[in-house]
């Protein structure tokens, strides 16, 4: 990359070393400018993300360096990045571009067939509503005649229903059996008609506002895709330049690198994530024997679900309630294609050695994710599972990337 643009802030950390904002149009990039040296180096934000991560520089003397931990350097990261926000377009691209990828994360599942449901598709699977054109929904005989009394029952009726468990403070939003719908409108414009999409964020905003403003600053300034690579698609996005418009997107798309799915997953099991523990393990089968729990099966997953390898997954149960899940990357069957690691992204696994995973959650909140990770269909222990790793993943990405937006993405208190 030329060094042809613009520096919108910069910040000298010492005599040595300065961190500035560059841009040119696109999404901007950190350089990292080798005062004594006259040097600069241009990097993506997301090379930030990991704080433990060590920034090394030469010195004017051969051998001379100079080491910064990149925690040292966030106050500097946060003064830089506010002053870009400030001193560019970037807020009002942010809250246009924010409401659109909020089209985008809840874009509804469409169902004709009632059939379906016992074999709702992975993609289907990974929406927050369903379009019920199924003929009934969950109302029964007599409310689906008075609702054709009221002239309410129309062509193309149905309704949305959420995917997703509600919490006490948003339950009060929705009528027993879904938001009803007539003459074929159930895209999602109608469903933001309704009024519901409001109702949610103001009744959760941890759960609705915040993730989606850590996943819209995230698309615009270049961070990690949530352990994902987004490549280009960020100056993809300030290329097109027009955010007040809806953008071709699906929460599935392959530019989002998987992104939509764990943020989806997060807001399904939100209200039980903190019930859920992860940590890193030498030997996670022999530390849950060792803590008290009992093997019972074990299932293979394929590249990609929970890791960049094949992963095995040993279920343990102890007789207090609790579940633990045993993931251990089988870098042996990878087929060349993983390099052994399971994603996580952020602490506990910074050991290389510690390659292993270990879930621990209550297994009634186990029970309970996999019937809401289903729509009147059959449990599915590799989606729940993929689900719930992605949704922590999801937490620690967000918790990692607060601390460089928290002053500008709208949540300063949150």
């Amino acid at each position: 990359m030329d060094d042809k643009g613009e520096i919108i802030s910069s910040f000298d950390i010492d005599e040595k070393l300065a961190l500035q904002i560059w841009t040119k149009g696109l999404s901007p990039r950190v350089v990292i400018f080798n005062k004594p040296l006259d040097k600069k180096k241009f990097v993506r934000l997301s090379w930030f993300e990991d704080f433990d991560r060590k920034l090394t520089i030469k010195g004017r003397k051969k051998s001379e360096m100079f080491e910064y931990c990149v925690s040292d350097l966030l106050p500097a990261m946060q003064r830089i990045l506010s002053e870009y926000a400030v001193y560019t377009s970037f807020k009002p691209y942010l809250w246009k571009f924010a409401a659109t990828f909020e089209r985008v994360l809840h874009a509804p599942a469409v169902v004709l067939d009632r059939k379906e449901f016992s074999i709702l598709s992975e993609e289907k699977r990974t929406r927050l509503w369903v379009a019920d054109l199924t003929g009934d929904g969950d109302l029964d005989d007599s409310e689906i005649e008075r609702l054709k009394r009221k002239g309410a029952w129309k062509k193309d009726s149905g309704f949305f229903v959420p995917f997703f468990p509600l919490l006490e403070s948003e339950k009060k939003t929705f009528p027993d059996g879904g938001m009803p719908f007539s003459d074929g409108l159930y895209d999602v414009g109608d469903l933001f008609s309704s009024g519901a999409v409001r109702k949610l964020n103001g009744a959760s905003v941890r759960r609705w506002h915040r993730p989606l403003r850590i996943l819209s600053v995230a698309l615009l300034l270049n961070f990690s895709y949530c352990e994902e690579d987004g490549e280009d698609f960020s100056d993809e996005l300030w290329r097109v330049g027009r955010f007040d418009e809806p953008l071709n997107l699906k929460i599935g798309d392959y530019r989002l690198r998987g992104m939509g799915r764990k943020a989806v997953a997060y807001i399904r099991h939100f209200d039980m994530l903190s019930r859920v523990e992860v940590s890193a393990s030498f030997d996670g089968e022999k530390e849950l024997l060792d803590g008290s729990y009992e093997r019972k099966r074990r299932i293979s997953f394929p590249p990609g679900l929970l890791g960049r390898g094949e992963t095995s997954v040993t279920f343990f149960e102890r007789s207090d309630g609790m579940m633990a899940l045993a993931c251990k990357p089988n870098a042996k069957r990878s087929g060349g294609g993983g390099d052994g690691r399971l994603y996580y992204a952020s602490p506990p696994q910074k050991s290389q050695e510690k390659q292993e995973l270990i879930y621990r959650l209550p297994r009634e909140n186990y029970d309970a994710a996999l019937i809401n990770d289903t729509f009147k269909g059959e449990p599915d222990d590799y989606f729940t599972v993929s689900q719930i790793a992605g949704a922590k993943i999801f937490e620690a990405w967000c918790d990692s990337l607060t601390p460089y937006i928290r002053y500008f993405a709208g949540f300063v208190d949150v």
